[in-house]
């Protein structure tokens, strides 16, 4: 059974126009803005023998999400004719104190993670810190990441749970069908090669289900996008591991990802987090 909050919030897709081809048409332009124009670029820079490394390569990702935003704007103003506000909140404004809330509350439950990790697996972090590559990458994880993560937060969350609202009311079906679209192109990364396919889905669908229920206990999209974007901002600058998808320069590194204590703890994290913000209720303007 939906809540007040989630019923509102998926309900904001019939501010839009929502017949069967504007779906289509609009899950092709976002993936082709996406998977296409925002890799042209890159591309046309390796065939013209530009020397790549891990700073073009973290700047040609964040281009390509770049697109994705635009593809997404393009679908929901021109395709659905409503606003990009629509997928975040039923409020007159975004909510940006609850972002913080959220990016607070997993930052401290993501360093626990962490801290324990290093207890119980001595030797596996090691320091990385090279402050000359540092700080570049300092400056551009600050300002490209949040963007990044509220991008795949508007597309896997906001339109793609609202669209799914349209089809069942069934909340366990919503975050679970949200979560599998958001665990398959992630089945790109190269985790998935060094790990295990089932393993590595486990772990991404694990991820998506964490920002969705939070998004429909919410009834909004802030809380994820906070959540989300200090997740991939530590993950980059703090305590990253070798063959990570975000090849970043960090203070810490793990020798190796453990996918299944990844799993395992972010169960957890997902209680703790659930159980930390929604023990009162919070007020939903």
């Amino acid at each position: 059974m939906l809540t007040p909050q989630a019923e509102r919030y998926l309900d904001l897709a019939l501010q839009g126009r929502n017949e069967w081809w504007r779906y289509a048409l609009g899950v092709f332009t976002i993936a082709f803005f996406w998977m296409v124009l925002g890799y042209v670029p890159y591309m046309l820079l390796v065939g013209a023998g530009v020397e790549t490394g891990a700073m073009l390569d973290f700047l040609a990702i964040n281009f390509s999400i770049f697109m994705m935003l635009a593809g997404l704007a393009v679908t929901v103003r021109l395709i659905h004719r409503r606003t990009l506000l629509s997928l975040v909140t039923p409020a007159a404004q975004v909510d940006w104190r609850r972002a913080g809330r959220g990016a607070l509350v997993w930052a401290v439950v993501a360093a626990l993670i962490v801290v324990i990790e290093h207890l119980l697996f001595p030797g596996r972090y090691y320091l990385s810190l090279d402050p000359e590559r540092f700080l570049p990458f300092l400056g551009a994880v600050l300002v490209l990441t949040p963007i990044q993560c509220a991008t795949e937060e508007l597309v896997f969350r906001g339109y793609a749970m609202q669209g799914l609202g349209l089809v069942t009311r069934q909340p366990a079906l919503i975050a679970a069908a949200s979560s599998l679209i958001f665990t398959v192109p992630h089945l790109m990364n190269p985790e998935v090669g060094q790990h295990g396919t089932l393993v590595m889905a486990a772990n991404y669908f694990a991820t998506g289900m964490l920002l969705a229920t939070v998004t429909l206990r919410d009834g909004r999209l802030e809380l994820a996008i906070g959540l989300h974007s200090v997740n991939n901002v530590l993950l980059a600058l703090v305590a990253n591991y070798e063959g990570s998808a975000l090849m970043t320069e960090s203070i810490f590194t793990a020798r190796d990802l453990d996918p299944v204590y990844s799993l395992l703890t972010l169960v957890a994290g997902t209680l703790a987090f659930h159980w930390w913000v929604f023990r009162r209720a919070p007020e939903n303007p």
